[in-house]
């Protein structure tokens, strides 16, 4: 876990405003690779999204960056590290932003951080349908240009 705010800037692509601040909004952009051993860049979104969580609970949730192998997500109920859990995120058409496509898939979380009022979630991708690993991917490619 980061031990001060830098590292959480860094680790979550945050940084100025404060703390209790919403997500910021699009644009998106690229983060290239850093020290908390990613191989791919991150590149920022700010997507709809739920989780299953191991009670039975639904909770809503938001999209805050993600790669071919993960998603950074932001809650305000804590997401438990290192639990394999059920997602399904509202990703935007490719051509048309307000065409909505659900993805459903299953995430192993591998971080949560207390920010603010706050909390934000790794994970990384156990399984997805193809087709919906495809259109994220797209999205992770046009984001990057």
């Amino acid at each position: 876990m980061p031990t001060d705010q830098d590292e959480a800037d860094e680790l979550f692509g945050g940084g100025g405003g404060p703390a209790s601040a919403p997500p910021p909004p699009p644009p998106f952009a690229a983060k290239p690779a850093t020290a908390d051993n990613r191989k791919e860049s991150r590149v920022r979104a700010n997507w709809q999204a739920r989780v299953l969580l191991p009670d039975d609970r639904v909770v809503a949730l938001s999209v805050f960056d993600l790669s071919e192998s993960g998603i950074g997500l932001i809650s305000e109920v804590g997401i438990p590290a290192h639990s394999v859990l059920q997602v399904a995120l509202a990703v935007p058409g490719l051509h048309d932003a307000t065409r909505i496509t659900p993805v459903t898939g299953t995430i192993k979380t591998t971080h949560m951080t207390v920010r603010g009022h706050y909390i934000h979630c790794g994970g990384q991708w156990v399984q997805i349908p193809t087709e919906s690993r495809e259109l994220i991917n797209q999205w992770v490619r046009r984001l990057r240009k």
